[in-house]
């Protein structure tokens, strides 16, 4: 068919008029037609929406000029413009996704289809362009990009905590376990860490590990790994914080500065954060559902991203994980030392004890069968009390549960004392209403051991005290004997342990009594320590105090 074609014939191809005005106004696709020189002869309405143009304004312009333009809205250079080597060479085109200007400034992604288009009979070549809005699509696309990367990303955080799990269960110990840690987590999560550990009595902290970034991989840094300042009972340093069992704490860019105080600027502490700075912070503590180990402290450079929520709580997961892994080695090597320790002061008393009733059986004539009696009596009932000891030393370590009241500590400490047989004088001095949440039975069995102790020891007198001291109920027993030496302040709460001077003064004694405390101190989310005195020795139970009135 031709121009030349009478309608008649144009009828045959299914032509009306009825049916150009719908193509023309109908169409849900722009439409332009340019001529030989590229210029445009012809547009549709729907052309004038989606470039948000009207024809005046594109009718004999160049579209390339006028529209065509790269994603970043930069113009195309002509020689790399498909449509118009389309134009020049009278082909078909078509392009997957392009950018046209719109009249308000903005950009439209468009699909794009040009093909040749003969004009005046023939003698000249255009083209006619169809164009349709992608806007859409791309947003569908834009939001499949964004899940996609959300899956990627959470495939990603899997994928480390099962390589965390893996490093924290590769060794029981605990240093090494802690070092390959930071190691895993630097430079994936972090441009440097460090990991802090409490000591068996809470108020110590050793530096185990520091892991700075180099290239792709972390490299430790031993020179700051060590014995570090313990922190002020009133100090409000956020890493005093997440250690007294504080929640994980999250520094930005604009705090960051602020929030490490001048407590820590002042100490050895501070060192990793001038020589190797930081932008973003997060402090995560080491848990168990018992108590707090020690703190995860994660950092990144300005050239990293800052850290957010969903690091927060994915680095606070990672450090509970950790916190469990050294609680687990832990116990795994009390137990190997706890069974040794445990064989060797059953087997002891056993041991002396066969060797009697073999002389009883053997001499009948020179044994007298009542004293051995009195004698094996006297071992049972050492063996039955070790026995015993180590029945209440297990629940406690066990978590199980115990049945907790609102409990007045100075009236209860009085009460003990008062209840005491005669023998080194005691002095109460306790304040009214010092409250905690506790098993009465464990607490009594804390305070009697403590004053038995401490009554031991004693020369002429034992002091008692009982008040609160920065949120916490504090009870101290003082006698003034000999005195503990700082080197066996911490060996008395092991199991069995017991100095030379304890067992003089008590040799039936099951070296028991200090470690079950402790444990109930720490059961209660409390503490047991040994502190300096001018004379004698100085136990300080610290428990939390409550609201709750008995």
């Amino acid at each position: 068919m031709t121009a030349s074609d009478g309608l008649e014939d144009w009828a045959g191809y299914g032509f009306s008029a009825e049916l150009v005005r719908a193509l023309f106004h109908g169409l849900r696709v722009g439409l332009y037609v340019v001529d030989h020189t590229g210029k445009i002869l012809l547009v549709n309405p729907y052309a004038e929406r989606l470039l948000n143009r009207p024809a005046r304004q594109l009718i004999g312009v160049d579209p390339h000029d006028l529209l065509h333009r790269n994603a970043d809205g930069s113009p195309i250079p002509r020689e790399d413009c498909q449509i118009l080597a389309a134009f020049a060479e009278g082909v078909y085109v078509r392009s997957e996704e392009a950018w046209f200007t719109r009249g308000s400034g903005g950009l439209i992604p468009v699909g794009v289809m040009a093909a040749p288009l003969p004009l005046d009979g023939g003698k000249d070549m255009g083209s006619v362009v169809l164009f349709y809005d992608l806007s859409r699509h791309k947003a569908v696309e834009h939001k499949q990009a964004i899940a996609l990367a959300a899956l990627e990303k959470l495939t990603d955080r899997l994928s480390l905590m099962a390589e965390t799990s893996s490093v924290l269960a590769s060794t029981l110990k605990v240093d090494e376990a802690l070092r390959r840690l930071s190691r895993l987590v630097v430079p994936r999560l972090a441009d440097w860490a460090m990991i802090d550990l409490l000591g068996p009595s809470g108020d110590s902290v050793d530096r185990v590990a520091v892991v700075v970034k180099q290239g792709r991989s972390g490299v430790e840094c031993k020179q700051w790994e060590g014995p570090l300042p313990a922190f002020p009972e009133t100090s409000r340093a956020p890493m005093a914080r997440v250690l007294r069992g504080g929640p994980a704490v999250l520094f930005g860019p604009e705090d960051v500065a602020e929030r490490i105080d001048s407590e820590e600027c002042s100490s050895q502490r501070r060192r990793p954060y001038e020589e190797l700075g930081a932008h973003s912070v997060i402090v995560a503590p080491l848990r168990t559902p018992r108590r707090v180990l020690g703190a995860l402290t994660l950092a990144r450079y300005e050239t990293s991203p800052a850290y957010d929520s969903a690091d927060l709580s994915l680095i606070g997961d990672i450090a509970s994980r950790a916190g469990l892994a050294v609680d687990n080695a832990n116990m795994f090597e009390e137990q190997r030392r706890f069974a040794a320790s445990t064989s060797h002061e059953l087997r002891t008393p056993l041991a002396g004890l066969r060797t009697r009733l073999e002389e009883a059986v053997l001499y009948p004539a020179d044994v007298d069968p009542h004293v051995t009696i009195r004698e094996a009596l006297t071992v049972t009932d050492r063996l039955e009390t070790i026995v015993d000891d180590l029945l209440v030393s297990a629940r406690l370590r066990a978590g199980g549960p115990a049945a907790y009241e609102p409990i007045d500590l100075g009236a209860l400490a009085a009460k003990e004392v008062a209840a005491m047989a005669s023998g080194v004088p005691v002095h109460v001095d306790a304040d009214r209403d010092v409250n905690v949440l506790g098993n009465r039975i464990q607490l009594i069995r804390v305070i009697d051991n403590l004053l038995v102790n401490a009554r031991r020891h004693a020369d002429r007198r034992v002091e008692v005290t009982v008040g609160r001291v920065e949120g916490s109920a504090v009870v101290t027993v003082c006698d003034d004997g000999a005195g503990i030496a700082p080197q066996d302040r911490e060996r008395v709460f092991e199991r069995f342990v017991r100095l030379d001077e304890g067992r003089r003064r008590e040799p039936g004694g099951s070296g028991l009594g200090l470690a079950i405390s402790r444990d109930i101190a720490h059961a209660h989310n409390g503490t047991l320590t040994i502190e300096d005195s001018p004379c004698g020795a100085r136990f300080v139970l610290r428990l939390p105090l409550t609201d709750r009135r008995p």
